[in-house]
């Protein structure tokens, strides 16, 4: 397995984008056929997304999107329109369709107690929208101090996310990074970083270029998404738009080639990317790290063709590749030897969207992804190859503006063959080591289905209950999910909420080898239990929330079948999170309290956690000096991961080397860790230059990170005969001053 040390050296949202189609003759426009367009709005002239705009006597049907608008093509002459959303009152007006008429404007009215105003979701921190759920927008991602314009690294600013190191890995809660679903248009990334280790990696491979949206939920998220025991992260990219644009972007470390182009105006568009990371220039400023063997570099891209079949009916294809390697000198216990990897991947997704009879939108995916990464450090290496396929297909069927029914189908096919050469002794990397031979290819159909619902029970009271049911084709078993949630919309600007729920998730299939491992461990378990409340205005939101979870089934050493689901463990803790604005000063403070132990494999008891930390504390401020000049700031504080220290040692003739003797697991603790980023924005736009039209919005900045050049701890290693113990930096302890640029035509 990769060493922890030698892994961190190798360096929304739920939306359901409903889609319009006729029953009969689909996307067929009729003769003297009319292109009716316009927009849904609340009384205050704020967009009302997702709602049905039908045609009933036609049997046809649009939904609007996150703008409010809507297209639909009907016959020429007088119709009667049905517009409603949950949390509106319903609106019946009578049309007169031609072709060329104006966009037509629809006001809704609130209900006494809007429920598309009313969050029923839990553990849901970020921007919110109409929608249900917290939504990261793009702009969140980019503007993020010290966030590197990264999704992973921007989201570590939020509440629940307790992460105990520099990486962009998502420790939910006291969870493992396995514990958190990443998807990308609706299907299963696995992957999502470069230089992945044990721990994640340490950026993402998805281009912030490429996505318009992310659902962040740490907890009670819906039954919609099986298979995570802790959190979800659901990323849509952004859909083609009818333009032309060409994108440049370059910083130290790195250059980026984007472009949207509208091949066929209104039905056939593309957008695309790739981007390269090689930090030789970053290397020659600062000195180069003596320990890289060659400077690592990561390259990615991604591509999207978007087909509108009819006015609101769509079809897209999705391409991500990424690759990275690295060779560094790094070290794990008292061994020093050169760590090397290189790693791949390649997803491929076809995705539609449409509404059946204008009212049941419909969502369909398919994918497939294929991974391999091989590594090696002194006597050991190994070579792990992924091929997973998925399919999904969601729905929201609304039954009047008081209730809305959800339900869906999944399958997932696992396979993952992994063969190498690990220590035969986990305290013996040394040259010379014995090592032992092992392979395997567990293969496991994951299939599922879901049905939720969500009402309003009375009053300013709503709720969403549902379950989910999936079974695991090893070791043979089914799993259900139940879950529920509960919203009290107080007043105008407090809300209550209450969530419970099942959740599972397969075990690693590395361990269900059957020689090595178990193929008869069932899939792990976590009850949750969420208390919450919301305080919420134009210029303030503050969010309280209590959650308890609870482990059974963890995996653990047994000494008859290699591995057995007898660990357990818990999580519980408070988060707080502090949104506003006054003028041109904008941020959030976010604190989380966590206590959490577990016991898995060779823990002999519960232990605190490893995969988090007791206090974390993020502050973030934006200042925007005027239309052109941005300054921003971001501050993280967190407790010191636990350790587990070597309190002795012992010698070994045979070998004549030093083994640890290790005291009580995870009782000791790495240092406090501080980091303060800043960041100075400039737009600007290029004017005409011969040939070259002007420029749209462009980005100007230099961020400075880890400005105190505060040494970090990631880890603590020793010397040969384990007298002397030495501290690891982490990746950022040193002070970087990068510099960066996009230009866009």
């Amino acid at each position: 397995m990769t060493t922890p040390n030698a892994a961190r050296r190798a360096v929304t949202a739920g939306v359901l984008l409903a889609l319009g189609m006729t029953v009969a003759g689909l996307g067929v426009r009729p003769a003297q056929a009319a292109a009716l367009k316009g927009v849904v709005v609340d009384r205050g002239g704020k967009p009302v997304e997702y709602a049905t705009v039908a045609a009933p006597a036609l049997r046809r049907g649009a939904a609007t999107d996150e703008q409010g608008a809507f297209a639909l093509d009907l016959p020429a002459g007088p119709v009667v329109l049905e517009v409603s959303q949950m949390g509106y009152e319903h609106a019946r007006l009578a049309v007169d369709v031609a072709e060329g008429m104006a966009p037509l404007t629809v006001v809704l009215r609130d209900e006494p107690v809007p429920l598309g105003e009313v969050t029923v979701a839990t553990s849901a921190f970020g921007k919110t929208g109409a929608s249900e759920g917290a939504v990261v927008r793009r702009m969140d991602i980019v503007s993020t101090p010290g966030g590197a314009a990264d999704i992973f690294q921007s989201l570590r600013a939020l509440p629940g996310l307790n992460a105990p190191n520099d990486g962009a890995a998502l420790y939910v809660r006291g969870g493992d990074p396995r514990e958190t679903l990443i998807r990308l248009d609706s299907g299963e990334i696995g992957h999502p970083y470069h230089w992945e280790g044990a721990s994640g990696g340490l950026f993402s491979a998805i281009d912030t270029y490429m996505i318009e949206s992310a659902f962040f939920s740490s907890g009670g998220f819906s039954t919609k998404y099986g298979g995570a025991l802790s959190g979800v992260l659901d990323i849509q990219t952004d859909d083609p738009k009818n333009l032309k644009t060409v994108s440049l972007g370059a910083n130290l470390a790195g250059e980026m080639v984007s472009s949207t182009w509208a091949l066929v105006p209104d039905k056939l568009a593309f957008v695309g990317s790739v981007a390269r990371s090689a930090p030789g220039l970053l290397f020659k400023l600062y000195g180069a790290p003596r320990d890289y063997e060659s400077t690592p570099t990561s390259t990615n891209g991604m591509g999207k063709l978007l087909y509108r079949y009819s006015s609101t009916g769509r079809i897209s294809g999705l391409f991500l590749g990424s690759g990275d390697q690295v060779s560094v000198w790094s070290q794990a216990l008292n061994t020093d030897a050169v760590y090397a990897q290189h790693s791949a991947v390649r997803l491929a997704a076809l995705q539609f969207r449409d509404v059946l009879a204008g009212r049941v939108a419909l969502r369909g995916q398919v994918s497939s992804q294929w991974y391999a990464r091989h590594w090696s450090f002194g006597p050991t290496g190994a070579a792990l190859t992924e091929r997973n396929r998925e399919a999904n297909l969601d729905a929201v069927w609304p039954l009047g503006h008081r209730q809305e029914l959800s339900f869906g189908v999944n399958a997932r096919h696992l396979d993952t063959e992994s063969a190498g050469h690990y220590a035969a002794d986990s305290t013996d990397l040394l040259p010379g080591a014995p090592t032992r031979l092992q392979s395997s290819r567990p293969v496991v159909e994951y299939p599922g289905f879901y049905l939720e619902d969500k009402l309003r029970l009375w009053g300013p009271v709503y709720a969403t209950l549902g379950s989910r049911l999936d079974w695991a084709s090893t070791p043979g078993v089914w799993t259900s999910d139940p879950r529920g949630a509960l919203a009290w919309k107080v007043d105008g600007r407090q809300t209550v909420r209450l969530a419970a729920g099942r959740y599972h998730e397969l075990a690693d299939p590395r361990f269900l080898d059957p020689v090595y491992g178990n193929p008869r461990l069932a899939p792990l378990t976590a009850d949750h239990a969420i208390a919450g409340y919301e305080w919420k205005d134009d210029d303030v939101n503050l969010r309280l929330e209590a959650y308890h979870k609870a482990y059974r089934g963890l995996i653990t050493n047994d000494a008859a079948t290699f591995y057995a689901n007898a660990g357990r463990g818990y999580a519980q803790g408070v988060d707080v999170f502090l949104q506003g604005s006054r003028r041109d000063l904008t941020g959030w403070v976010s604190y989380g309290y966590m206590d959490s132990k577990r016991q898995e494999l060779d823990d002999p008891h519960l232990v605190r956690s490893r995969y988090g930390t007791g206090h974390a504390v993020t502050l973030v401020a934006r200042y925007q000096v005027n239309g052109s000049w941005q300054l921003g700031a971001k501050y993280n504080y967190s407790a010191g991961r636990p350790v587990t220290p070597v309190v002795g040692r012992s010698y070994d003739p045979v070998r004549g080397i030093w083994h640890p003797v290790y005291g009580e697991h995870d009782s000791d603790r790495l240092p406090d860790y501080h980091r303060l980023d800043v960041r100075v924005t400039r737009l600007f736009s290029l004017p005409a230059l011969g040939a070259l039209r002007a420029s749209s919005v462009c980005v100007l900045y230099i961020e400075g990170m880890n400005v105190l050049g505060l040494r970090n701890a990631q880890d603590y290693v020793y010397n040969s005969d384990y007298s002397e113990r030495r501290t690891v930096d982490s990746v950022f302890s040193r002070r970087l001053l990068v510099a960066g640029c996009s230009l866009t035509w």
